[in-house]
């Protein structure tokens, strides 16, 4: 998730930091009329668009910019859903399949910042790219079953060190509390694993929507302006936090402007773009609720 999220699996049962992802849609966003697709044609004639201009609504201004991330990075195989959240909070997540998720608050705080917006959207995307999800929930299955084994065998050790101190009967009540005791530092050591994992997400997804918004052409100082706003929130960071300190993630983009230079990366998008000049194009999805960025395949 590219925000502040409580958990990955708020993505999974649906995570920027932005991080661990809750909605509904926007319906006057996409249609400001009775006919729900009477504003695409010209939501798609603008869509090629370097700059921000005047839109009529967050939508048009969020799917441009995405549909042209995804057509610079080659990820236009296949189609994308774009949701914005009514609510007004500084958020954004991937949720289900291909499925962004943008707050109206977060929208209205980067308002006409173009690279900002690219940031998240690239953000978000790598989540889905890296099946960060998917990893959250194989791994945490496997975890599951290694720390339940492991319990069973600490108590069983505990039981056998028990008998060889005494004859007597060790009471119900005295191997209860040892069960739960072990339990909960099994829930610890999970919690701890999951929320590494979690934190490693999103370090990665910061590195890949880099590279995702640079290769479109936005400002390399996109992601540093999204940060900026991120660390003078309240709840920029708490121990039991699923995304690591703004501060690290500053200090960690800074590494990856290094090691990715913008030059050769939008070397690379612009070629895409170039060579698949047609904006993509778009249709409401079969929710009802989000909008379809179609695939390149879709005339």
């Amino acid at each position: 998730m590219m925000m502040k999220i409580p958990h990955i699996h708020k993505i999974i049962s649906t995570t920027l930091g932005l991080s661990t992802i809750l909605i509904v849609f926007n319906i006057p966003a996409i249609a400001e009329t009775t006919a729900p697709l009477s504003n695409l044609s010209t939501i798609n004639s603008s869509a090629s668009n370097l700059q921000v201009k005047t839109r009529k609504t967050n939508l048009q201004w969020v799917s441009s910019v995405a549909e042209k991330v995804i057509r610079a990075n080659g990820l236009d195989d296949h189609p994308w859903r774009i949701q914005i959240s009514d609510e007004y909070d500084i958020n954004a997540y991937a949720s289900e399949l291909n499925k962004i998720v943008i707050y109206k608050g977060l929208l209205d705080q980067i308002h006409g910042d173009d690279a900002a917006l690219a940031f998240i959207i690239g953000h978000e995307l790598a989540h889905h790219t890296q099946r960060h999800s998917a990893q959250q929930e194989e791994i945490e299955t496997h975890l599951k079953k290694r720390l339940q084994k492991e319990a069973e065998t600490e108590f069983t050790h505990w039981l056998v060190a028990e008998k060889t101190k005494s004859v007597k009967p060790i009471p119900v009540i005295t191997k209860e509390i040892v069960k739960q005791r072990i339990a909960i530092q099994k829930k610890q050591e999970l919690d701890k694993a999951l929320q590494s994992l979690s934190r490693q997400h999103e370090l990665e997804a910061d590195e890949i929507g880099y590279t995702y918004m640079a290769k479109s052409g936005y400002d390399i100082n996109g992601g540093f302006r999204i940060f900026n706003l991120l660390s003078r929130l309240p709840s920029d960071y708490t121990e039991n936090s699923t995304h690591p300190p703004t501060q690290q993630r500053i200090n960690a983009l800074k590494q990856v402007v290094i090691k990715h230079p913008w030059l050769n990366l939008w070397i690379d998008g612009n070629q895409r773009l170039t060579n698949n000049s047609q904006p993509l194009k778009f249709t409401l999805s079969e929710d009802g609720i989000s909008l379809r960025i179609n695939s390149r395949f879709v005339q």
